[in-house]
């Protein structure tokens, strides 16, 4: 039986924010790909009326589904907001084998590299659109965002699975540190960090339009999933 992925997207984000990965991986026979948009994060949908304990009951239902299809090795991928609600299952169910973190929100909004990106190189377009996008919502809205990541950070310490984490070295939202804090507070005994060179917060949807590093990043988790010798072979600190 295929191996299930399933892949949580971020904060006032979306299933399609990912629509890259999510073919990439689909077309390995080995896998198949779950990916859904999570509550209030739909244009018709009411910001102000979703609480962040709707998400955690939402990818909770999700993988139990998923569960009771007979899948008995499931693959989570979190994407910023999406790694915390990722980390959470990983701590849960048994089910999950392995788990990507991709710049997972655990520590976020990156001042400094604001700063950097603003002042120095100029480079702001991410940061007003990912702020645009938060201001568009509600303040309610993105407290039960930050209730979240209160709630749930300790669940690190619970998950044992194999774990990869991707940190992009130029992200807007998330400091840097991020990656060593996560690798540090996760029981696993497997785990990796790779450092993303040049890329933002949004990996494979948003600032990043060169399609030929897009597919670089997916082969990367995708060989990573797959596992094995040639993954230790391939593994690297900064790609």
């Amino acid at each position: 039986m295929k191996k299930a992925i399933l892949i949580i997207h971020g904060f006032v984000g979306s299933m399609y924010d990912n629509e890259y990965l999510m073919n990439y991986l689909e077309y390995d026979n080995r896998f198949k790909v779950f990916a859904r948009t999570l509550p209030g994060h739909d244009k018709h949908d009411n910001y102000q009326k979703v609480e962040y304990t709707e998400w955690v009951t939402f990818v909770e239902n999700w993988i139990e589904e998923i569960i009771s299809m007979g899948y008995k090795k499931i693959y989570v991928i979190g994407h910023s907001m999406g790694g915390v609600l990722a980390g959470h299952l990983a701590s849960k169910y048994k089910e999950v084998k392995k788990i990507v973190f991709i710049n997972a929100a655990y520590h976020t909004l990156n001042f400094n590299q604001n700063k950097i990106d603003i002042i120095k190189n100029k480079d702001y377009k991410d940061f007003l659109y990912l702020l645009t996008k938060v201001i568009h919502t509600s303040i309610p809205f993105f407290l039960e965002f930050t209730r979240l990541v209160k709630e749930y950070s300790n669940c690190l310490k619970d998950v044992k699975c194999d774990a990869l984490i991707l940190q992009s070295n130029k992200d807007q939202v998330v400091a840097l540190e991020n990656a060593n804090l996560i690798y540090n507070d996760l029981s696993s005994n497997n785990k990796y960090i790779t450092y993303l060179d040049n890329e933002k917060h949004t990996v494979f949807y948003g600032n990043n339009n060169n399609v030929e590093r897009k597919k670089e990043i997916a082969e990367y988790i995708r060989i990573y999933l797959r596992g094995g010798s040639k993954w230790k072979k391939i593994w690297k600190e900064i790609i």
